[in-house]
């Protein structure tokens, strides 16, 4: 059965974030599958799209973060009949999974959500005084895209839960997928200091800042340490300044952006990847760094328990700098220990292919079309 997917987003390249990454990775696998996929996704002025069935909605400049732009989905419902899409499936709540189900009701198909994000954590940094307003009007509005949807796909158990909580239950758990080919290919190399690196975005939400609390503090015990940021955001110049504060312009690089192609050699030279994240779903940078071997040190109760085994591809710790210093100086002086880690990590990853998240998906939009039969 070959099927007409429109994916509709509210972030697509050039703008670098797991959303938009593993929209193109999805893609490609599932046309791979058979299937023809489109993507709608915000106009990013400057840049050309290379790959195929990519449209574009009106946006406008983002004043807070330049690569982000702001899209408003004013499509005409004629241009996307023209695809005769079997199923939409939309990337986000809100503005644009409003504007999804409105598509998706007037040319009566399904529509599928997948919950990539816990929004209300955002809402706790972004809005700390009308928390409690705006996260109630959020779970208003998830609730009421989820019953305009024949399916939500949780890419966690945790994220699958917690939407239990908040009433939602027409859930599928499927979890984000990685070229797992490109990042277990090569052998791993162990330092015998510490080589710690982080991907992800520099925003308030991700918590960077802290990585450099823990920098300091691994700076008291093991001063010969390397630790690499990687990632684009409105805390890097803070971060930078940070460095030279603290007088660790020798031990921390802080990069920014990086081509994609060349995270497998950076993740190569590593030997701990170090995320400070208070809230994650399914980060493809945790995935990545475990396909490459890296144990991973994370901060406890951060969503990262179906995909980190405590003590034993890694750790979930307090959210203390100088414990878990110590945690990684213990770690890559075990070498016995650390070599263990790297191979549980990669055997841990090997089921987060994206071949089999696109068979996953694939078989949801299959079941949907068939109770409509």
């Amino acid at each position: 059965m070959i099927m007409r997917i429109l994916f509709i987003t509210a972030t697509y390249l050039p703008t670098v974030n797991g959303v938009s990454y593993h929209i193109k990775l999805l893609k490609k696998q599932l046309e791979k599958l058979g299937h023809r996929v489109y993507v709608l996704a915000p106009n990013f002025p400057g840049y050309t799209d290379s790959d195929k069935n990519i449209m574009r909605y009106f946006s406008m400049p983002n004043p807070f973060i330049k690569t982000y732009p702001l899209g408003l989905p004013l499509v005409p419902i004629e241009k996307i009949k023209k695809i005769r899409p079997d199923i939409i499936h939309t990337h986000h709540p809100l503005i644009i999974g409003k504007f999804a189900a409105h598509v998706a009701e007037k040319m009566k198909v399904p529509l599928i959500f997948t919950a990539h994000t816990q929004y209300e954590q955002y809402l706790n940094y972004y809005f700390p005084h009308g928390y409690q307003l705006t996260s109630k009007l959020l779970i208003n509005d998830l609730q009421s895209l989820s019953r305009k949807c024949s399916k939500i796909i949780c890419p966690s158990p945790e994220t699958k839960i917690r939407l239990k909580k908040q009433g939602i239950t027409n859930t599928d758990v499927v979890f984000n997928g990685i070229d797992t080919e490109v990042f277990s290919s090569s052998k791993k190399i162990f330092s015998e200091h510490p080589y710690i690196v982080y991907t992800g975005r520099l925003e308030k939400e991700k918590n960077p800042l802290f990585l450099l609390k823990i920098a300091v503090e691994l700076k008291n015990i093991c001063p010969e340490f390397k630790m690499v940021i990687i990632g684009d955001g409105r805390l890097l110049p803070k971060l930078s300044e940070y460095t030279i504060k603290h007088d660790l312009e020798n031990n921390v690089c802080v990069v920014g952006k990086v081509d994609q192609n060349l995270l497998p050699s950076i993740y190569k030279g590593a030997n701990i990847f170090l995320t400070p994240s208070t809230s994650e779903v399914m980060p493809l940078s945790v995935l990545e760094a475990e396909s490459s071997g890296l144990p991973i040190i994370a901060l406890e109760n951060a969503g990262l328990e179906s995909v980190v085994k405590n003590g034993e591809s890694g750790f979930l710790l307090k959210p203390d700098p100088k414990v878990i210093a110590q945690h990684i100086f213990d770690l890559v002086k075990n070498l016995k220990r650390l070599k263990r880690f790297s191979k549980m990590s990669r055997r841990i990853s090997e089921k987060y292919s994206i071949e089999y998240c696109a068979l996953s998906v694939e078989n949801i939009y299959k079941e949907v079309l068939s109770c409509r039969e």
